[in-house]
């Protein structure tokens, strides 16, 4: 009877356990549509807690079309090269945020877009345009 005890108290304290760790787990997903190119990197999400991030390549004075509309959550965004200071940053762009602009590309290489979101629900692209 007491090794039944022992067992019962074990499986308890463990249940409990469990539930804490899951509980304890940010609400990472991404519930949506995440389209990318060469050329291109848009996402519509009904959900997205996290990042993601896409990599265009362009030439010094391209531009990039920036679009969003935020309907819940906050939404952070980065543009730029490894190693140096963003060409475009936001941060927690609130629910209602809309925006749509042009990024002048100061420099040809590679340019890292990443999009960071908390409990978000929106849509927002990237499109280059080419300077030719």
């Amino acid at each position: 009877m007491r090794e039944k005890i022992i067992l019962l108290s074990a499986l308890i304290v463990l249940g409990a356990a469990a539930v804490i760790l899951i509980l304890k787990q940010p609400d990472a997903r991404f519930d949506g549509e995440r389209i990318s190119d060469q050329d291109s990197f848009a996402l519509r999400f009904d959900r997205m807690n996290g990042s993601d991030s896409e990599t265009i390549g362009f030439q010094k004075g391209d531009m990039l079309h920036v679009s969003w509309q935020i309907e819940n959550g906050s939404v952070d965004i980065v543009i730029g090269q490894e190693n140096e200071d963003p060409v475009y940053q936001a941060n927690d762009r609130p629910a209602g945020d809309k925006a749509d602009f042009f990024v002048m590309i100061p420099q040809t290489g590679s340019y890292t877009i990443t999009v960071s979101a908390q409990k978000a629900k929106g849509k927002i692209s990237f499109l280059k345009t080419s300077n030719e």
